[in-house]
């Protein structure tokens, strides 16, 4: 029977770094991923400052670069007001060195790998750290003795079945992880309300950097990723998923012309390379991160609607800190309860208040008139669009912006100052009664 001091159930974006870092300092790990990589995964796979900052970290982002444009700047555009600025690289510094304790090789570009390329990538460097890497091999089930989780029953593509022990045991098998069931792990908080998301890939667009486009109840999202093509996402709340499902493809257009006609040319100018992407639903939730001989990484043990992009820069984040606790277990300066109990500790202080935002934005509220205005008065300050941008971001922190400054504007464009007038269409589902074409044209400012 193997030994080893951390066994990793998964080895994608919260896993395989996991295992990566652990192994670099000196530790014995073992991943073990049901299926056999490259393969593709549904991911809106955006990575933020704050994500590429850990991959530059661990000596990663150059590869990433290589094959995926990086950009700074981006456009947050709602109801026709666009804000075009980026995350400063002080609230980057500032983030680590208060969650990490420096903040070496930051950065505050971003990027969206496709998934295909980015977790192959972060497997072979935890290979090339030394981790016992086992694709296409099942955790059946953990090996407990006296209620502790003190290893793994696995099966591999001989279907042989072997046990392997381990000092831990971690999860980091995404929101639907079978490891979660086994170990009992319980969900503290559960958030039903989320958006739907449909997506694809197109060649032929000359559109640089991410945008970002709202309007009413539904988004849309584009920036360029792998092999020359851009991601083009349209999402909404799941409510209306199943009306929007009549006619994807339509619907898909309608909407990009309803949020963003400009980008809609583009578009459809372009060639899809391959089938739309779909999903339905997301409902939100955190899980208890760790207990006897086990913890969790990722999506497996909180996971938030895709509103945001901030799964993987999150799944890295785990990966980071969780290592530096582990080694504290490990070397015996903390008892590895204590150490676990200290992760969980810090990544909800680091992690709850965003969450609650993101699942807040995840209800697809219109904006209110009052929002509306905020927003038409930062347009050409650089300072305020770049904090808004840093707190959407998850960079810097919720509580620690500076109010906005200045007097609100007395003249503001017409389709504002009326907005409420409009607000109560926002509310019809546009999928099930073709409201579209009834709504007025976006804000001009």
């Amino acid at each position: 029977m193997q030994s080893f001091d951390v066994v990793v159930i998964g080895g994608s974006v919260s896993g395989a770094p996991t295992a990566m870092l652990l192994a670099r300092r000196g530790y014995k790990v073992l991943v073990v991923e049901r299926q056999a990589f490259p393969r593709d995964t549904l991911s809106t796979h955006f990575i933020w400052p704050r994500g590429v900052s850990y991959l530059n970290r661990w000596g990663l982002a150059q590869q990433v670069f290589s094959r995926t444009p990086c950009y700074q700047k981006m456009e947050i555009n709602i109801e026709g007001i666009s804000l075009v600025g980026s995350i400063p690289l002080r609230d980057v510094q500032d983030r680590f060195q208060q969650l990490h304790r420096n903040s070496e090789a930051v950065t505050n570009f971003y990027c969206g790998p496709r998934r295909f390329f980015l977790d192959e990538l972060l497997l072979n460097a935890a290979r090339d750290a030394g981790v016992d890497v086992r694709e296409s091999t099942t955790c059946t089930h953990p090996l407990i003795e006296d209620g502790v989780v003190c290893g793994v029953h696995i099966t591999g593509p001989s279907r042989k079945s072997e046990t392997v022990r381990a000092k831990l045991v971690i999860g980091a098998d995404g929101r639907f992880s079978n490891f979660v069931k086994q170990v009992g792990s319980k969900t503290v908080d559960l958030r039903p309300l989320s958006t739907f998301a449909y997506w694809g890939y197109f060649s032929g667009i000359e559109r640089e950097e991410l945008a970002i486009h709202k309007r009413g109840r539904v988004g849309t999202a584009i920036f360029p990723t792998s092999h020359d093509t851009h991601m083009v996402l349209v999402y909404g709340p799941t409510a209306w998923w199943e009306d929007f499902r009549k006619d994807t493809e339509g619907n898909f257009f309608k909407t990009y012309e309803f949020c963003s006609p400009e980008i809609t040319e583009l578009v459809r100018a372009g060639k899809r390379e391959e089938p739309f992407k779909a999903c339905g639903t997301m409902p939100a939730f955190h899980r208890e991160l760790h207990g006897p001989g086990w913890a969790l990484v990722g999506d497996a043990g909180s996971f938030k609607d895709q509103v945001t992009a901030m799964g993987i820069t999150h799944s890295f984040r785990d990966a980071e800190l969780i290592t530096g606790y582990i080694h504290y277990a490990l070397s015996g300066q903390l008892t590895m309860e204590e150490a676990l109990s200290e992760y969980s500790r810090v990544r909800g202080a680091d992690y709850y208040e965003y969450f609650d935002l993101v699942c807040r934005t995840a209800e697809m509220n219109a904006y209110t008139k009052a929002e509306l205005e905020f927003f038409h008065s930062i347009r050409n300050n650089q300072k305020q669009i770049d904090q808004l941008i840093s707190q959407f971001g998850d960079t810097l922190p919720l509580s620690n912006g500076e109010p906005a400054s200045g007097q609100p504007e007395k003249d503001v464009p017409e389709c504002i100052s009326n907005f409420d007038t409009q607000f109560p269409c926002y509310l019809v589902n546009p999928y099930m009664v073709g409201q579209f074409d009834s709504f007025k044209q976006p804000v001009a400012v």
